[in-house]
């Protein structure tokens, strides 16, 4: 008597499967990981903005309670990398860069130099603002983008 031979290998349509879900997996590693590479490197952009912060604060404290006047005039914004000629070395060791090219934080120095503003561009969140200061104006780059 014979055995009847079984079929080795896999079908089309099992393999067809294997290979869907496999693909469904890397969809969806691939998105975790591009939004936990955002996260981080707003996390450091978070950093930057208080490190620059504390180190206004220490300048304030050293001046008069006046910050620093760096962007040619009063409410006049530029990058924060304007501040390392007041900043550095006394302050801070260096301005922190933005982890991404492309991305600043924005410096703004307000009435008679008592209020200073941060605009911290975000990836995962929206950008925001920190305002310090009795003059602080929060139509500083627009009315539309919101307080940190």
């Amino acid at each position: 008597m014979q055995r009847k031979q079984t079929p080795q290998g896999f079908t089309i349509v099992e393999l067809l499967i294997v290979i869907v879900v496999i693909a469904i997996l890397a969809a969806i590693t691939i998105v975790a990981y591009n939004g936990i590479q955002q996260r981080a490197a707003d996390s450091s952009r978070d950093s930057a903005a208080r490190t620059i912060r504390h180190a206004l604060e220490l300048y304030k404290s050293d001046n008069n309670d006046t910050y620093p006047l760096v962007c040619g005039s009063i409410n006049a914004g530029c990058n924060s990398s304007s501040l390392a000629s007041v900043l550095v070395p006394k302050y801070i060791n260096a301005i922190p860069g933005d982890p991404k090219s492309g991305r600043s934080i924005d410096f703004v120095t307000g009435t008679n130099q008592t209020s200073y503003g941060l605009l911290v561009n975000y990836e995962a969140k929206p950008k925001c603002k920190f305002l310090m200061g009795p003059t602080a104006q929060t139509g500083w780059w627009g009315s539309t983008v919101p307080v940190c």
